[in-house]
């Protein structure tokens, strides 16, 4: 098996990526999509994933590539630019249906480079590849000159808060999104 490659994701990626990050985003990607399962949300996603002004871009994604396409998928952006991030997403989604309301619930703070969603394909989790991307994007945001880097777990995935703690994440606040409570952790880079 080739050596796993952690690359910037292409439009062709969507069909792998665009589940895990769903999956990860869990309620806000139902209340996005407006839709009652994660599989109804698909393809919506999946058009902001082939886009690129938007979010969910695939220019805002890492995937993990292991020779037979993408096994793992990471969103992830300087904070400081969500707010224009969200505002080209609400402007794509408000074209399709002009009387949708989509409030604005910031995750990230301007001043780190902000982890937005991460998962691993359900045949490669426990082996350490959520880890080693994290880790690889903590190199990223520090080659780009940013001291720190941030995330939200959702309160009610204890186990996920775990490994970011294993990885140096400290709690740092709360946020709500989509009904939910999520705590926001930080690392510093070093």
């Amino acid at each position: 098996m080739p050596e796993p490659l952690l690359r910037q994701a292409h439009p062709e990626d969507a069909d792998a990526a665009v589940p895990l990050l769903v999956e990860a985003m869990d309620a806000q990607a139902l209340q996005l999509a407006g839709a009652g399962s994660l599989r109804a949300a698909w393809p919506l996603f999946r058009e902001l994933f082939v886009g690129r002004d938007n979010r969910y871009s695939h220019a805002h994604v890492r995937v993990l590539d292991q020779g037979g396409g993408a096994v793992a998928a990471i969103l992830a952006y300087p904070g400081r630019d969500e707010p224009a991030l969200f505002a080209a997403t609400r402007a794509l989604l408000r074209g399709r249906d002009p009387s949708r309301v989509l409030p604005y619930e910031p995750e990230s703070a301007p001043d780190e480079y902000y982890l937005d969603a991460l998962a691993v394909a359900p045949s490669q989790r426990g082996r350490g590849v959520a880890a080693q991307m994290i880790e690889a994007m903590c190199a990223e945001a520090l080659g780009a000159g940013h001291a720190r880097i941030g995330l939200l777990v959702d309160e009610a995935k204890p186990g996920v808060k775990r490994l970011y703690e294993k990885l140096g994440f400290a709690v740092d606040g709360e946020r709500m999104l989509a009904g939910r409570r999520h705590e926001h952790m930080v690392r510093p880079l070093r």
